[in-house]
């Protein structure tokens, strides 16, 4: 297992592509949609496994949606056009040529955006321990490449009257999605939306005191924020949170601590809900939480890469160099 984890932990490290930028420029573009993950196992209990674990259901949805569409095939037939597809797994059992389960992953093998990740095991019983144990890695490594290439999009081109207001109120940087160009501002808010009437997409910045990042106290603090500042159609409705719903998780961003909630919104007194994901991180200089949050509200869509794409922008949230 020790094998397993160092080369899980090595794949996560970093992204990094090794063809020259000549090669990546000339690959064709990759098929599918975001999250679309292409399963390639010529072996029906071994992708079983595999499977489970990007099909497992996404937290903080209101409906059941997986982590990932999963196709399949063969080895046999996995040919020239089924290596255009967007994200690949190709997983390999032999007990001859492999000692332990491991995983390796390159970018742009074969088209662009790409991510191809190789499981390859000696059997299927060192295969199940593996991702039982370490599953939720091969998930993160998919999921981080689908948000940087939504990173990307925004560094290529984003609302900027959006992020110099952002700079202005509260000196941190983010890149707000080019279609969000509805804004409402608060005392210590911005809200921005897309405000269209099938998958609205929102993000708001708002900051209260602290210097810890305490998860019962960021969903209070949401409550009454979003309560002062999203209110619904008459006075005995607003946003609040399903306490119940909320997951938290502390991961580190470069050189920023960050607190990832996620989970349900609805109106109080309305019928309108849908998910959210804020993340919340310390400005050490004015002793205050910075939350950026994303929330959807599209009852007559699937949400899953709705607030993913959305998700994706909160990441790009930064002090600036000049005030670390």
């Amino acid at each position: 297992m020790k094998d397993v984890i160092a080369c899980l932990v090595i794949a996560m490290a970093v992204i990094c592509s090794c063809k020259d930028s000549v090669t990546q420029s000339l690959l064709p573009k990759s098929g599918g949609q975001p999250y679309e993950v292409l399963l390639v196992s010529s072996d029906d209990e071994s992708r079983a496994i595999i499977d489970s674990v990007l099909t497992q259901a996404a937290v903080g949805l209101p409906q059941a949606e997986p982590l990932f569409d999963v196709s399949q095939t063969d080895h046999a037939h996995f040919n020239q056009t089924a290596r255009l597809a967007r994200n690949i797994v190709i997983l390999s059992e032999d007990s001859l040529q492999f000692t332990t389960t491991s995983i390796r992953y390159e970018k742009n093998a074969w088209a662009r955006p790409q991510m191809v990740v190789y499981i390859n095991t000696p059997s299927i019983e060192l295969l199940r321990k593996a991702m039982n144990k370490q599953g939720h890695q091969l998930t993160d490594l998919l999921m981080r490449m689908e948000f940087n290439n939504e990173i990307e999009n925004l560094n290529a081109g984003s609302n900027k009257k959006a992020s110099e207001e952002v700079m202005e109120m509260f000196g941190w940087d983010i890149k707000i999605p080019t279609d969000m160009k509805s804004c409402k501002r608060g005392r210590n808010f911005l809200w921005y939306s897309n405000n269209t009437g099938s998958g609205m997409r929102n993000i708001c910045i708002y900051t209260y005191d602290g210097n810890r990042l305490v998860p019962e106290r960021a969903l209070q603090e949401r409550d009454s924020v979003m309560k002062e500042n999203i209110p619904g159609e008459f006075p005995n409705m607003y946003m609040s949170t399903v306490v119940e719903s909320v997951s938290t998780r502390i991961v580190k961003e470069k050189d920023q601590t960050i607190m990832i909630s996620r989970g349900l919104w609805e109106m109080e007194n309305d019928a309108m809900g849908g998910p959210f994901v804020i993340h919340s991180t310390v400005d050490t200089l004015s002793h205050k939480i910075i939350v950026a949050e994303a929330f959807v509200y599209a009852p007559e869509m699937k949400k899953r890469n709705l607030i993913r794409r959305a998700e994706a922008a909160l990441y790009t949230l930064n002090k600036t160099n000049s005030e670390k």
